[in-house]
């Protein structure tokens, strides 16, 4: 049977892409090495609250997969709206896609690129 658990992350394995994952619910039982389902390579930090899967046999805790970081008081989406797709970095840096626009918007201090190719180009301020 596969058991949905809320955790906090109490440690991060940079390399390996895993973390080990403190369960409120089971006394804060640590459970190690636990791999996140990820496109992208942005680790939590100590705390953090994910969301959890963990097949469970008998009681125990067998293999688990970490979904993700909930959207809680201290962790609120950067940007909301229907149909934008928006990636906030914990330093607050963040990439916002709107289709209905076909527009792609930067909130960085800095861009490198190798080559630019554009078509039309319009500067403004």
């Amino acid at each position: 049977m596969v058991a949905l658990f809320y955790g906090k992350i109490s440690s991060v394995d940079y390399t390996a892409g895993a973390a080990n994952i403190a369960l409120q619910e089971r006394e804060n039982q640590v459970i190690q090495g636990v791999p996140f389902l990820s496109m992208c390579y942005e680790m939590p930090k100590h705390g953090d609250v994910v969301a959890v899967l963990f097949e469970e046999i008998g009681g125990q805790i067998g293999k688990g997969i970490i979904l993700g970081k909930l959207f809680l008081n201290e962790n609120k989406p950067g940007e909301t709206g229907a149909g934008i797709f928006y990636k906030q970095f914990t330093d607050g840096t963040g990439v916002k896609y709107t289709p209905e626009k076909k527009e792609l918007e930067f909130r960085v201090n800095k861009v490198v690129v190798d080559e630019i190719e554009y078509k039309n180009a319009t500067q403004r301020g």
